[in-house]
């Protein structure tokens, strides 16, 4: 009796440990993000998200491993993954792929790109002027430009960059969602 009542008892601290890292942000031993929406997102209507609630979700899953085609935290964003995943955790009907993305919002020139802004780039082959990849507008200001998105380069995942000569090379077009933006 004393055994069945002290594995109970394990399995529901277990239990309660889990749900908690679930709810309360990042595991710190898995480094597993949040994966319910942010409570702002469910407070604002879609039209209304104000963009340091949206950017600060982003955050939360800095760190998530680039995975191709894939748009889940638990096993991994591409770019347009990363994107949509977080666009639709504040009720943006948004595309799957970085193509569409030219087809969405407000054009922005780059000057004007505000933080929860979209940026699109070309594909990183040379000969390519298609549209190969997305990110979110990090912070645009003193001409310190960041951009956060999920990448398969060397930091292989999601991290904030800084819009250097080469992604200024493959710089296509910012489109805005994010309404309050326009303000």
């Amino acid at each position: 009796m004393r055994k069945n009542l002290s594995t109970a008892l394990m399995v529901f601290c277990l239990l309660t440990l889990s749900l908690n890292t679930v709810y309360s942000g990042v595991n710190n031993k898995t480094n597993t993000p949040k994966f319910f929406p942010p409570p702002s997102a469910r407070r604002f209507g879609a039209d209304s998200i104000p963009p340091d609630s949206l950017i600060k979700f982003a955050q939360n899953l800095i760190g998530t491993h680039y995975r191709t085609a894939s748009s889940s935290p638990l096993k991994g964003f591409d770019c347009s993954g990363f994107v949509g995943y977080v666009f639709k955790s504040f009720h943006f009907d948004v595309p799957r792929s970085s193509r569409d993305f030219i087809n969405i919002g407000k054009k922005i020139k780059l000057a004007d790109a505000k933080p929860g802004d979209i940026i699109l780039f070309t594909s990183p082959h040379k000969r390519s002027r298609k549209i190969g990849h997305v990110g979110i507008v990090y912070c645009n200001a003193d001409s310190e430009f960041q951009f956060i998105h999920c990448t398969s380069g060397k930091e292989y995942g999601v991290t904030i960059t800084a819009l250097d000569d080469k992604y200024k090379r493959r710089f296509v077009q910012v489109v805005r969602l994010l309404k309050l933006n326009d303000n």
